[in-house]
């Protein structure tokens, strides 16, 4: 399996507790595709010191709900996984998995059906004996994922891998919320295994590549017995929370939380998480501005979720400031084009599809995004770091502005008659509302009316996976991926695949049986070349038949203190690792 080849390739290098990310960088991969930095490069990593931290909320902590930057941060703190990827300045090396919780790469057997993987002995739960870590616990950790009544969004991942997991979620979210504990508790999934209490086999519905990059979710961490007593994703959760990682809370809410090194965590059995600060304090309840105002004064450090206001971005971009640091990797933001919406008789026209891109004026879109610190115009799915990655397009225009003359022509001559108007289904984000005006603009160009439809929350959702009851002709999507190296799965499965369990694209309608079979296909290549090809040709499928229209990335901008001498991002992460942030002050 591909993810197997490379992280074998990366066992050659000894693992340390103090190792900023080793690996013999064999995959080679595409520079970032923004100018800005990824890392504030230390002379050193320098342990040390209190990194202190602000947030508009704090995470609960529960790795199996960990989907957002902050909440994937809080984790790194306080659990770990079977794999997981390094802190690294080289993105060719922190999008690799790497054995964390596991002794090394999975043993393979039975042609890629079955991943036996063996754990660390001395990993330990910060309980007053240092109980072990099991496969058991792993085990718990990926059952509870389904619990009602609000399950993991991470589950898709394990419900189209694992054999039998899909029915043991059915079969949970039909029990009581008061009696889904123990059923997770009593209960076994027909493919995790327990060989013993150091080692699990996995039994897969068919062989796929990526699957040690699903084992480095962390939705794939091991939970501890005593979190089935509270509710997951909680606050009962968070304040009862034990501790996997070098890192465990000392002080309750309303003091700020504060961390301080578990005694039971060893820095020889980890060789992901440097832990470099002596204790990590986290303030919540602040909003992106005081964020902001605390991290120029110096009274904090880093935050967890707070966007830079946007001229401030662009003030600090100019000037170079070294404290603002631009992730490498982003968010796709793109189109669904809509087969059943108001225009459906015109649109579900290949032909006529296929004049959309040219309606688009990409260079104006990714200016209104921030400009080239912060957005960069895409006309593919998958980004630079991804395996598969080509900078093709399909539908060029001079300069990327688009072609408003071809767009017209050919939207005034269709089956149902001239189309002079289409609607546009979008959240209220900032992102989002900007990228809505760029189009409406641009479209206008070419004499179309672009209606803007805003729905916020659950309705937005609800409107936009729903292709039946389609109201509109384009939404807005993002699409965000788990991880970025092997990373085609978490572009295309959950746009793909109609059986995906948790959050989805905007569904348009689209359906075709060869693009399934390209994706299968990718997922079983057994070589990096062959892989790179099927995910490419799977890309080129979409994009050629205008299902979806990518538009940018968008980069986060994120921001330190001048306390901060090292400050690297995690692909995987969305933010900076806090394990492995090095203090001036230390």
């Amino acid at each position: 399996m591909l993810a197997t080849i490379l992280l074998a390739t990366v066992l050659a290098a000894t693992v340390t507790a103090c190792s900023g990310g080793s690996g013999d960088g064999s995959r080679e991969l595409a520079a970032s595709p923004t100018p800005a930095t990824t890392t504030t490069p230390p002379p050193s990593g320098k342990p040390g010191g209190t990194l202190r931290i602000v947030t508009q909320w704090m995470p609960s902590g529960d790795p199996g709900w960990a989907d957002q930057p902050g909440e994937r941060a809080v984790s790194r703190l306080v659990t770990r996984q079977l794999y997981s990827y390094p802190s690294d300045e080289d993105t060719t090396k922190s999008t690799i998995p790497r054995p964390d919780l596991a002794v090394g790469a999975p043993v393979v057997t039975e042609n890629g059906l079955v991943y036996t993987v063996r754990l660390r002995p001395a990993a330990r739960w910060d309980t007053p004996n240092q109980r072990r870590i099991t496969a058991n616990d792993v085990a718990r950790g990926i059952k509870r994922l389904c619990t009602p009544p609000n399950p993991s969004p991470l589950r898709g991942y394990f419900t189209a891998t694992i054999v039998g997991f899909r029915e043991f979620c059915a079969q949970l979210a039909a029990t009581p919320v008061a009696d889904a504990a123990a059923f997770v508790e009593s209960s076994t999934v027909e493919g995790i295994e327990i060989v013993g209490d150091d080692t699990l086999a996995f039994h897969l519905l068919a062989p796929v590549n990526d699957f040690v990059d699903v084992l480095a979710l962390p939705a794939a961490s091991p939970v501890p017995l005593e979190a089935l007593a509270y509710p997951p994703d909680s606050l009962e959760y968070l304040h009862n929370l034990v501790s996997a990682g070098p890192y465990r809370f000392t002080v309750a809410p309303g003091e700020g939380y504060r961390l301080s090194r578990s005694p039971s965590w060893s820095a020889s059995s980890d060789g992901i998480r440097r832990a470099l600060p002596d204790h990590i304090t986290i303030f919540d309840g602040l909003s992106p501005e005081a964020m902001q105002q605390e991290l120029e004064s110096g009274d904090a450090d880093m935050s967890l979720d707070g966007k830079i206001p946007d001229s401030r971005a662009v003030e600090l971009a100019r000037a170079n400031d070294p404290r603002l640091v631009v992730d490498g990797v982003g968010v796709t933001l793109a189109l669904t084009v809509g087969f059943n919406g108001p225009s459906a008789a015109a649109l579900r026209e290949l032909s006529v599809r296929r004049a959309l891109p040219y309606c688009i004026d990409r260079v104006s879109l990714a200016a209104a995004l921030g400009g080239p610190e912060f957005a960069a115009a895409a006309t593919g799915l998958l980004q630079e770091t991804m395996t598969g990655y080509t900078d093709a397009d399909p539908f060029p225009s001079p300069a990327g502005l688009g072609d408003a003359a071809r767009c017209r022509e050919a939207l005034s001559h269709t089956p149902g008659g001239p189309v002079t108007a289409l609607s546009l289904l979008t959240t209220d984000s900032a992102t989002d509302v900007a990228a809505a005006e760029a189009l409406r603009t641009a479209f206008a160009r070419s004499g179309i009316r672009l209606d803007i439809r805003i729905r916020t929350g659950e309705r937005y959702r609800a409107a936009a996976v729903h292709p039946t009851g389609q109201f509109w002709d384009l939404a807005l999507t993002t699409i965000a991926p788990d991880w970025y190296g092997d990373a085609g799965r978490t572009v295309f499965q959950p746009l793909l695949d109609e059986t995906w369990a948790g959050p989805r694209p905007a569904d348009g309608g689209y359906r075709d049986p060869g693009a399934l079979h390209l994706l299968a296909t990718a997922l079983r290549a057994t070589s990096e070349a062959t892989a790179a090809s099927n995910w490419a040709d799977l890309e080129h499928t979409l994009v050629e038949q205008v299902a979806v229209i990518p538009l940018a990335v968008v980069h986060t901008p994120q921001f330190h203190s001048t306390n901060v001498t090292a400050f690297t991002i995690v692909p995987s992460i969305g933010t900076a690792d806090p394990t492995a942030v090095s203090l001036g002050s230390g």
